[in-house]
């Protein structure tokens, strides 16, 4: 195929083309990029930092999207029974009633309140593993659930942390509060303490956390014998705050799948 060859230009023909050039280049000069992107820096820079600033501060707990702020509003009855007035299952019932508000934090996100937050890591049904004075390692008879807790403080204060390990805790009002545990069929179950043991994985006997410190801790719940994890779908786990000095509970809804050793 050969190239089409070229007509020769009418001299009488005026230079439209060029026209439309300089026409086109005239529209070109009339739009103010300069001022487009100045007014750009003034504005989408400053909402772009703001932004990036809200995340880096959600993320360090500085500020709260109010998702995971867990409020106690049970009573605590000051009578020398553990959990009095603040019963886990009870508390549910009130809750199914109408009776009083109760938040249960999807255990997959972590819980705060006043800047000290507490997530749960994972739940290990299986025997209970430490070290003894010696060093030596030892070994539970038989599983038990347990509950492994991530802990850090996002606030610019300063917490004393007690483990959720076995220990009691007094209220303001004097009343005495423990960890606690229940399912999906009503059952409550304890935390149960080793006195044998020197030494437990995660575990955290007591801490100072400063500003920006992060932490760990583990309980171990004491269940029958013959309870049966395959069978939960469910597990609601109530941490009292009076364990960093604070009123209320942490309260997670733990599922199934979140569960290790089945």
């Amino acid at each position: 195929m050969k190239p089409s060859k070229k007509k020769a230009a009418d001299p009488n023909q005026q230079p439209t083309a060029e026209e439309g050039a300089e026409g086109e280049e005239e529209a070109t000069k009339e739009i103010p990029w300069d001022l487009i992107v100045k007014i750009g820096y003034m504005f989408v820079l400053p909402i772009f930092l703001a932004v990036v600033l809200f995340v880096v501060l959600v993320s360090v707990g500085v500020i709260s999207t109010g998702g995971d702020e867990v409020v106690n509003e049970t009573p605590y009855e000051a009578d020398g029974v553990a959990n009095s007035g603040n019963q886990i299952q009870e508390v549910m019932e009130a809750a199914e009633k109408g009776e009083i508000h109760i938040k249960w934090i999807p255990a997959k996100n972590s819980a705060t309140m006043e800047g000290f937050k507490v997530k749960v890591n994972h739940v290990d049904w299986g025997e209970v593993r430490g070290r003894d004075e010696q060093g030596e390692l030892v070994t539970s008879s038989r599983p038990f659930v347990n509950i492994y807790l991530e802990t850090a403080n996002r606030s610019n204060k300063t917490f004393d942390f007690k483990s959720w390990y076995g220990n009691e805790f007094t209220t303001k009002g004097g009343a005495i509060r423990t960890a606690q545990l229940s399912d999906d069929d009503k059952n409550v179950y304890y935390p149960l303490k080793f006195d044998d043991l020197k030494d437990l994985k995660w575990w955290t006997p007591s801490k100072t956390f400063d500003p920006l410190d992060e932490g760990t801790d583990c309980i171990v719940f004491d269940v029958p014998e013959d309870f049966d994890p395959n069978k939960v779908q469910n597990l609601y786990l109530d941490l009292p705050g009076e364990a960093v000095g604070l009123s209320g509970s942490y309260r997670f809804q733990i599922p199934k799948s979140m569960i290790q050793g089945l």
